[in-house]
């Protein structure tokens, strides 16, 4: 195993780096597309921090969003002081709104027709703090729902008892109220989430509209695929799940005997009772965005003669994480290493945790380097996400990074903000935009940054920059991975 080098010991290994970090500049780092340099400095002069008459350069802030009840919008401060620590607050024609200090605002029932404008309070030390209002937007319209068709759910025969199955509304609404037609004519008095199917309505079709409503938002209503009553099955059971509940594994539907035996059949599946886009046939493989949900689904029988049947499984409990994982088995130095392609680590993306306060170093090997290869090795705190490539031999990592789980997009909630130390997928955990830093987040000495078009190591770098107080950066397009150790970081825009 190689020892551990910290990227900040590179940082601070020539006296050219050591010239950057001392000079007095307001700056927006970006990767200047070297991966060896790309250093940006925030660091003002001792005598711009001792001086406390000097102006922050301030812009104009601007709102970002759609402007309707439930849609969130975005307080873009434009180009202030590199470093600027901002403080928020709302306004709806001028009046400010209570408890909307943050970077974003989601506008309710009370705002609507109404002009919203937002005040940044910028302040950084030794800097005059500065205020600015935004200009205020037009009014603020309706909102709309997000409701999936209802189903109904049981066997559409004489006798039997109809269910209403609705996914959940987007927001959640305040009211909602059921209508049962049969061949499209409202059925007196029918107004329930549940319906007995009478024997005169054999040969007709039911269905059942929903409509949801808040304030705010426009009143929506949905109808269900119609059910056309007919004979009744002996038996029609519920459909069972079949399969590891995990991302990336494929789950099966098996709906069990039928009497008579149906025709044909059609499977749709849900996600925390709502239904997947396209998951319509008997499998299905779990992914990324169906993490920490419970999945149901559900099985719909035709046959010439018999009522319409539809029957909905158990749910799941939620989806673990993937099965693909790995960790150090505590060798010699706690170090472990692994063969790369079958019967050992499969090439991916992984993750993993080891925590904010331990270190993870690991590494790869290609075949043209039998030793580790110094541009594919990488140590940090925090989470870590690193890529196995097609052409590895052998990978291997410290047992202070703990276990390394498969990575799959939509896992993770984005997030306006980072942790201290960390490797993030921007677009997935973390918004692009511009971020600030109150500066490192302790101790004295600095943060790091780096961008990845990658995480396979250090060829994957395309920028990185050292913070010794507070920072302005701005999270590239061409980077699809962001890493900080030792700042937390912020969105401003």
């Amino acid at each position: 195993m190689h020892p551990p080098v910290r990227r900040l010991s590179r940082a601070l290994a020539t006296a050219a780096a050591l010239t950057l970090l001392v000079t007095p500049a307001v700056a927006v780092a970006a990767p200047d597309g070297n991966a060896n340099g790309g250093i940006a400095t925030t660091v003002s002069s001792p005598e711009t921090r001792e001086s406390a008459d000097v102006p922050l350069e301030t812009s104009e802030p601007t709102i970002d969003g759609t402007l309707r009840v439930g849609s969130t919008l975005r307080a873009l401060a434009g180009e202030w002081t590199s470093g600027t620590q901002f403080t928020y607050q709302w306004f709806a024609d001028g009046v400010a709104i209570s408890g909307a200090t943050g970077f974003a605002f989601t506008p309710t029932a009370a705002q609507l027709g109404t002009g919203i404008s937002v005040r940044l309070d910028g302040s950084r030390e030794g800097f005059v703090p500065a205020s600015r209002t935004s200009a205020a937007t037009s009014h603020v319209n309706v909102g709309f729902f997000s409701q999936e068709r209802p189903v109904i759910v049981g066997n559409a025969a004489p006798g039997a008892t109809l269910t209403v199955a609705r996914p959940p509304a987007v927001p959640a609404p305040d009211s909602v109220s059921y209508r049962w037609r049969l061949d499209g004519v409202s059925i007196r008095g029918a107004n329930r989430s549940e319906l007995t199917v009478r024997s005169d309505w054999r040969g007709h079709v039911i269905t059942v509209s929903v409509t949801v409503s808040k304030a705010g938002y426009v009143v929506k209503s949905v109808t269900s695929a119609g059910a056309r009553v007919g004979g009744a099955y002996t038996r029609s059971p519920r459909p069972v799940i079949s399969g590891t509940v995990r991302v990336g594994s494929t789950l099966t539907a098996i709906r069990g005997t039928w009497s008579p035996t149906p025709s044909s059949f059609s499977f749709q599946w849900y996600a925390d009772r709502r239904p997947i886009s396209g998951a319509t046939t008997s499998k299905y493989t779990l992914k990324g965005s169906d993490y920490k949900k419970e999945i149901t689904v559900s099985a719909r029988s035709y046959r010439a003669g018999y009522g319409t049947v539809l029957r909905r499984s158990a749910a799941t409990g939620e989806v673990l994480a993937s099965a693909v994982r790995w960790a150090a088995r505590g060798e010699i130095g706690g170090w472990s290493s692994f063969p790369v392609g079958p019967g050992g680590v499969a090439p991916t993306t992984y993750i993993a945790q080891p925590g904010p306060t331990t270190s993870c170093y690991w590494e790869r090997s290609a075949p043209a380097r039998p030793s580790a290869d110094p541009d594919g090795t990488s140590e940090g705190y925090g989470q870590c996400v690193f890529e196995v490539l097609d052409t590895d031999v052998r990978v291997g990592a410290s047992k202070d990074c703990g276990v390394f789980i498969k990575y799959y997009p939509g896992m993770v909630r984005t997030s306006d903000a980072t942790a201290a130390h960390g490797v993030y997928v921007l677009g997935d955990h973390l918004e692009r935009g511009v971020y600030s830093t109150s500066g490192p987040a302790a101790g004295a000495g600095g943060c790091e940054y780096t961008f990845y078009k990658g995480f396979y190591g250090h060829k994957a770098e395309i920028g990185w920059g050292y913070v010794t107080e507070v920072a302005t950066i701005t999270m590239p397009d061409s980077a699809t991975g962001f890493e900080t150790d030792g700042c937390i970081w912020k969105r401003i825009g």
